[in-house]
């Protein structure tokens, strides 16, 4: 196995969601973490004599989820701390006036917390994916649009599980305020992994932001079918195709020997 010299500057890149990991419960968007951030929302109010009913803070965060996605598909985001105070301006008008925004902003940081208590699944054997690529001289970087989680929550987590230290580069959607497909989340991961986009592969399952966006800008692209499907259609054609990451190993050594051919 030839390693490649990192002076040439060769890079994957991954989404996150359904193609690192996944929810524990099988849903697109776990319904145990929801439950988690109702009964927080629900208590942190109550504390300061804010009496809400759980179902509507519930269908808030459904509707808040569904605000976000909606706005990854043209592109779009927001940081974490703004969702938060859309969903509370959403749920509970002049909520943030009567207890104020550093109110609003520690209750933000208790929903956040959600995420520890209720982590996605990693899908085995991707770690391994990564050290293989590692040790061919191919540097990481993720991409990922994030969902209503903020991206310190991310770092703790990827910490947690052993993982943020294989990423040369992370690239969050509410760090930036942009969201794939946008060129921008793109062309700022392969400058901040210092490489070219023509010399990177992006590995991801959805077609209209993951592989749409990223031979946007002149990327390679690997598509992780059975993922989540956007509403928006493209007509654009992966590079490759694979069941699960698991097939990576061997598709990138196919684009590598490509490149050098």
């Amino acid at each position: 196995m030839d390693t490649v010299h990192p002076s040439e500057g060769v890079a994957v890149t991954f989404d996150l969601w359904q193609t690192l990991i996944f929810e524990f419960d099988g849903s697109v968007r776990s319904h145990a973490r929801r439950k988690y951030r109702t009964k927080y929302t629900v208590e942190e109010l109550a504390e300061l004599g804010e009496s809400i009913d759980p179902e509507v803070v519930d269908r808030g965060f459904v509707r808040l989820s569904e605000e976000i996605t909606a706005g990854h598909d043209r592109g779009l985001d927001a940081r974490y701390d703004e969702w938060i105070s859309t969903f509370f301006q959403q749920i509970m008008p002049g909520l943030e006036e009567r207890i104020g925004s550093d109110e609003v902003g520690r209750i933000g940081r208790v929903i956040d917390r959600a995420f520890i208590e209720s982590p996605p699944h990693l899908i085995e054997g991707a770690a391994g994916v990564l050290d293989y690529l590692a040790e061919r001289g191919v540097k990481i970087g993720l991409i990922s649009n994030t969902g209503l989680t903020s991206p310190e929550i991310y770092r703790e987590w990827l910490v947690r599980i052993g993982l943020l230290g294989k990423f040369d580069y992370l690239s969050f959607s509410n760090e930036q305020e942009v969201a794939k497909p946008s060129r921008a989340i793109f062309e700022s991961t392969v400058r901040g992994l210092g490489v070219k986009a023509g010399r990177t592969l992006h590995v991801g399952d959805n077609l209209h932001t993951d592989v749409a966006g990223s031979a946007a800008v002149g990327m390679s692209t690997v598509w992780v079918r059975g993922g989540i499907d956007s509403p928006v259609r493209t007509d654009t054609v992966p590079d490759y195709s694979v069941d699960s990451i698991l097939e990576l190993p061997e598709v990138v050594d196919r684009w590598l020997a490509l490149l050098a051919s």
